[in-house]
């Protein structure tokens, strides 16, 4: 497994070297339309990190896009990167903790210190993906003293997570110097490009709720208000934003054998190109505890407006870590690496 998540990530960096780090390649829409892949992606990012906040190492690893699996000229520029074999190198990863030591509600708050890596190849290029910021988690009186994490709590606890003022910035940076950042801030409120949207983005974070059989059996995680933006930035210091979206939304989840279980919708805002769209997420289960991915179910993204209103594409996960398929709008088949949990 921390194979895998390395080479994907060294990958994903020297790649990001080479090319850019852009929006995602299976396909774009056209000009003043979302990009294929897009909807569905960024809200199983945000779903995916809302459920594994308090541990995992993979959050560290992930690349910073949506991603085709490789083609011919993709295994070219594989055979040229700089980076080689992703274990021939030093790797280094801070964070993933919890503070103070968890101790139930009377501690709140609690400050999560997201994980960071840097890598040292053997040609002395480096690269790094760094969080600048911490998450704040505040338990509810319902909670427990014994389970920090949410999905074994206590009946009607309930865990909040909320980011600073300005939001948590994650940069990735590959050996060339360019740069991707991405930065997810939960005051939401008036991020959105549409005041009618309803329910209106509100700046309370992203909610979990344990049901009155408790985490072990089943909740409720709601995205009150989530602004999320991506930037690149080249070495030579040129920046462009290349998305930006406000998501609010309510999922029911349930603990099964096969893992959690998340069924619900998510209203996502492409603020930019100022489109809406519905994401149903359908079954998707949480089945690998390394992973912060899917391992199952789809989300089917249909457009609200503009010229694709109606149009529908599926994000469809598979049992490997990360590894799905997308049937875009026009209803092509792209194989897809999927690479931030936000």
């Amino acid at each position: 497994m921390q194979r895998t998540i390395r080479f994907w990530a060294a990958l994903t960096l020297g790649l990001c070297a080479q090319g850019g780090c852009g929006a995602n390649n299976s396909g774009q829409g056209g000009v003043g339309e979302v990009a294929d892949g897009q909807g569905s992606e960024v809200a199983t990012s945000v779903v995916s990190g809302a459920l594994n906040n308090t541990g995992g190492s993979a959050l560290g690893w992930n690349g910073p896009r949506l991603r085709a699996k490789q083609s011919g000229f993709d295994r070219a520029l594989e055979a040229l990167n700089p980076v080689g074999v992703a274990w021939a190198a030093t790797w280094t990863c801070t964070g993933g903790t919890l503070s103070p030591a968890f101790a139930g509600p009377a501690s709140d708050p609690y400050t999560y210190t997201p994980v960071s890596c840097s890598v040292t190849w053997r040609n002395g290029r480096t690269a790094s993906s760094v969080w600048d910021g911490t998450f704040t988690l505040v338990y509810g009186p319902s909670c427990d003293v014994q389970h920090p994490f949410i999905g074994h709590q206590a009946a009607g606890c309930s865990l909040a997570r909320t980011t600073g003022p300005s939001g948590n910035t994650r940069t990735l940076t590959g050996p060339d110097g360019n740069s991707y950042s991405i930065t997810h801030d939960t005051n939401g409120a008036e991020s959105g490009y549409d005041p009618a949207v309803s329910p209106a983005p509100n700046n309370d974070g992203v909610v979990v709720t344990c049901s009155a059989s408790g985490c072990d059996a089943d909740g409720t995680l709601v995205i009150n208000g989530s602004h999320l933006t991506g930037a690149v930035t080249t070495a030579a210091g040129r920046t462009a934003t290349l998305w930006d979206h406000t998501l609010t939304g309510t999922f029911a989840l349930a603990a099964t054998s096969a893992g959690r279980v998340v069924n619900g919708t998510v209203t996502v805002e492409h603020n930019i190109v100022q489109r809406t769209a519905s994401a149903v997420f359908n079954g998707v289960t949480y089945g690998d505890a390394l992973c912060c991915f899917p391992t199952a179910g789809s989300v089917a993204t249909t457009m609200q407006n503009g010229r694709r209103a109606g149009m529908t594409e599926t994000l469809t996960f598979s049992s490997t870590c990360g590894e799905a398929t997308l049937t875009t709008f026009s209803g092509k088949t792209v194989a897809l690496t999927l690479e931030h949990c936000i």
